[in-house]
């Protein structure tokens, strides 16, 4: 069971985790599904009050669907069909054109949610509640570390004035945010621009619900007639009546000569809505850098950072949150097999080499989305109909990114390559594929449309076969017992390349358990069982990489 605030602490623990917001919960999670002994400490009370981060993109719903929290985080969102942009001098005034949401064409048994960052933690930490094999102690700071030989000395002060704590950890992962602690003991550096503006956040309560399209449209990007006035986005947080407002307040600081006070938030929100006579109450602030930065290395040692900590991009897009997400999707079984002695240590090596590349897509595909906002509100203040339509029709590129949430590719890592091209990534559209490195297509297994081919993979190998494969699944349980590594055997009754899987009719594609393909043959060979456990030793027992 897990307990928060509490004083009994064990010496000795496996994994340490740094940071309870989203990503450090979510890596909980991840350490409890195998098993793996942690404590997590943050130095908050308790989880965020402030929406922060919005939004839960496809991959990341398929892994709450496999979590079993996919229902309850979508019934504290957005509707499906809000993912669209509204354009206007004022929420209750002129608009001037809208985005459409993205088609979803079912590449995926779920879809994406607009929510935010306070629902979601809320979800995983009440996961993380019932595990029996870790802890989160809140009102804990990190003070600092100490590589030892085999292990991590973890050094912690409760924040009310209590008791230090001293933690021997196997390994500790720093998922304290942008402005790490652990990153910046490790020495670990930054590329990108730390600064490209700073911004202020108005967390405001009003009921909005009786305007038309509200529970349709995921921001407002104000637009007003008074070029004197600034631009500001307004995020809906729930359809009705909790919205955030965003904007820029500065260039390498907060340039205003002290925050809003309530009333001057209150006047913004009127405002921003047109409505002069609105009810606002004031929830929360934050002031907030707004940056494009990925870390030169997401591991030196015993020390592994997964999301802010290690990337930070514009939010334009919502891949902060969700890249740090699968950030911890991909270490957590790669801990379990090294902890088992079913793997060599240099497997915790690909964690850098696969995520690390993602990150710098994600960057990059935030920060353009960042520069075609300021483009458009360039057109809008223009006045140029023809100009204003263009730049509105440009930004579908922003929020239709399913190819960016589903279509990226471990070029190098815990993988064995077939020799096939890559394919490029299209941000907007994804294209199924099970060649190496990507991540398994969904099919539907039944009629019913309840069971994906995706719910096959959690915490093993899996060795997806053709119709006419048999030999194949004969020659797993032969490979799984010579390298002493389980593989689970699913034969697939149709093998089409319009779903995406080349791998024949008589091939076989080995998945890891986190739903990315290791490794792929389209035909029958001479011995299966023995092409098989080489590629397994292969990516289980890897050459090290030599990171410090």
């Amino acid at each position: 069971m897990a307990h928060s605030d509490s004083t009994q602490q064990p010496s000795r623990i496996k994994v340490m985790v740094i940071g309870g917001g989203p990503v450090g919960l979510a890596m909980a999670v991840m350490l409890d599904r195998f098993q793996i002994e942690f404590v997590l400490v943050e130095r908050s009370p308790g989880i965020s009050d402030h929406p922060k981060a919005r939004g839960c993109d496809i991959r990341t719903m398929e892994l709450f669907r496999q979590w079993g929290i996919e229902d309850k985080v979508r019934a504290r969102g957005l509707p499906s069909g809000s993912d669209s942009f509204a354009f206007v001098d004022a929420i209750a005034g002129h608009e001037y054109g809208r985005t459409v949401p993205e088609l979803n064409v079912g590449h995926s048994p779920t879809w994406r949610c607009l929510v935010s960052q306070d629902v979601v933690e809320d979800e995983l930490l009440a996961l993380v509640r019932h595990s029996r094999v870790g802890r989160v102690l809140y009102n804990t700071e990190f003070v600092g570390y100490e590589e030892l030989e085999g292990e991590v000395l973890v050094r912690t002060q409760d924040t009310r004035g209590g008791a230090a704590g001293e933690w021997r950890a196997d390994f500790m992962i720093g998922a304290d945010g942008a402005g790490s602690t652990v990153r910046r003991q490790t020495d670990i550096t930054m590329r990108g621009p730390s600064t490209l503006a700073v911004m202020a956040n108005e967390y405001w309560l009003a009921d909005l619900s009786h305007l038309p399209r509200i529970t349709a449209t995921a921001a407002y990007r104000v637009v007003p007639n008074d070029p004197a006035e600034s631009i500001w986005t307004v995020l809906n947080g729930n359809g009705r009546d909790r919205w955030l407002s965003t904007g820029h307040v500065g260039r390498e600081g907060d340039e205003r000569a002290a925050p809003r006070t309530d009333a001057e938030v209150v006047a913004l929100a009127r405002r921003q809505t047109g409505i002069a006579d609105l009810d606002v109450k004031v929830i929360s602030r934050s002031v907030w850098r707004l940056s494009r930065q990925v870390a030169t290395k997401f591991r030196s040692g015993r020390v592994f950072l997964v999301g802010d900590a290690a990337h930070r991009f514009p939010p334009n897009g919502g891949f902060g949150m969700n890249t740090g997400i699968h950030d911890a999707h991909n270490l957590a079984w790669k801990l379990r097999l090294v902890f088992d002695g079913k793997a060599g240590a240099a497997l915790l090596d690909t964690y850098d080499s696969e995520r690390r590349p993602v990150a710098e897509s994600n960057a990059d595909f935030s920060l353009g989305n960042q520069k075609r906002f300021l483009a458009t509100d360039a057109a809008l203040r223009s006045g140029n109909r023809d100009q204003i339509n263009f730049w509105i029709r440009d930004t579908h590129n922003h929020l239709h990114s399913s190819g960016q949430s589903l279509g990226f590719s471990y070029e190098e890592g815990a993988l064995v390559a077939d020799g096939t091209a890559r394919t490029p990534l299209n941000p907007k559209h994804y294209q199924p594929n099970d060649r190496p490195g990507n991540r398994f297509p969904h099919v539907w297994l039944d009629l019913a449309m309840v069971r994906s081919t995706l719910d096959w993979f959690d915490q093993e190998f899996v060795l997806v076969a053709g119709p006419k494969a048999g030999e194949w699944l004969s020659a797993a349980q032969a490979a799984a017992e010579s390298i002493g590594v389980p593989i689970r055997t699913r034969p697939l009754d149709v093998a089409n390349e319009s779903d995406g899987l080349w791998m024949g009719s008589r091939g076989a594609v080995l998945v890891r358990p986190d739903g990315h393909v290791a490794w792929r043959m389209p035909w029958a060979p001479a011995d299966p069982a023995a092409e098989l456990a080489s590629a397994m030793s292969s990516i289980l027992f890897r050459q090290a990489d030599n990171i410090n």
